[in-house]
């Protein structure tokens, strides 16, 4: 018996849809992972950019710089965060002036910022949340 050039067409179809919603499953979550990872590198840049910022003496909060507050400090962190479409609230972003550095028996302050941001994941079929959670921290010490 002599076998038809198309007889495993069927079979091969079988086959590819069988395999094709795994491969894609893997793509999505390779895809995933790296939107988290580019996200979690632009959170923790955002708090550098904070950090540094508030550090400068024309950021001291306090009454001898009535122009300088918190809100302005975190408002250059949202901004840094719109410049590359990653939008966190402002209550999610925390600042202290007064953060405590301890140095060669020494005690410096310095602007810590942090920043906590949650992501809804594209596969969330598989993971019991369906979201994570990305924090971003830095410290400066202050020039004031």
């Amino acid at each position: 018996m002599h076998a038809s050039p198309h007889g495993n067409t069927g079979t091969a179809l079988v086959e590819m849809a069988a395999v094709l919603p795994l491969l894609v499953l893997i793509i999505i979550t390779i895809v995933d992972l790296g939107l988290v990872l580019r996200e979690h590198q632009i959170i923790q840049n955002a708090a550098r950019e904070g950090a540094h910022f508030s550090s400068l003496q024309l950021n001291q909060v306090g009454p001898t710089n009535p122009s300088a507050s918190i809100a302005g400090i975190k408002q250059r962190v949202t901004d840094y965060l719109a410049e590359e479409n990653v939008t966190a609230p402002a209550n999610s972003i925390t600042v202290n002036q007064q953060f405590p550095i301890s140095f060669a028996g020494y005690t410096i302050y310095g602007s810590e910022v942090t920043i906590s941001y949650s992501r809804a994941l594209l596969v969330t079929g598989f993971f019991p949340t369906g979201q994570v959670t990305l924090t971003g921290r830095s410290v400066f010490r202050n020039l004031y």
